[in-house]
């Protein structure tokens, strides 16, 4: 199981609808499984079909492709506001997707 967490200030800012939605974004036209993860808050109702449970809160889903890559890695997911708009933001580095399709760490290791 996924070792996702949420901070006080991720959970404070989801509304009782709402969970954390991890995308994924296609960035390359040569391999199907190069991409980046983006992650958002979405309603319950607005989950694709084929979404996977991510971590034992209920409030993380992924994308299928982006689930596999996060299941077993250990993400904090944070919120900070950016004037009226919420801003989910993950402890992954910047480039956590390509890393994750070029078999490289695609975390902090001082986060372990």
């Amino acid at each position: 199981m996924s070792r996702v967490t949420l901070t006080p200030a991720a959970r404070d800012a989801l509304r009782g609808d709402e969970v954390v939605f991890f995308d994924w974004h296609v960035t390359g036209l040569c391999c199907a499984d190069a991409g980046e993860f983006s992650v958002r808050p979405l309603r319950r109702s607005r989950l694709p079909r084929r979404a996977r449970e991510l971590g034992p809160t209920g409030l993380v889903y992924a994308h299928p492709t982006a689930w596999v890559h996060l299941a077993e890695l250990p993400v904090t997911i944070d919120c900070r506001p950016l004037w009226r708009w919420r801003r989910f933001t993950t402890d992954l580095l910047p480039d956590a997707g390509l890393r994750c399709c070029l078999g490289r760490p695609a975390h902090n290791p001082a986060h372990d």
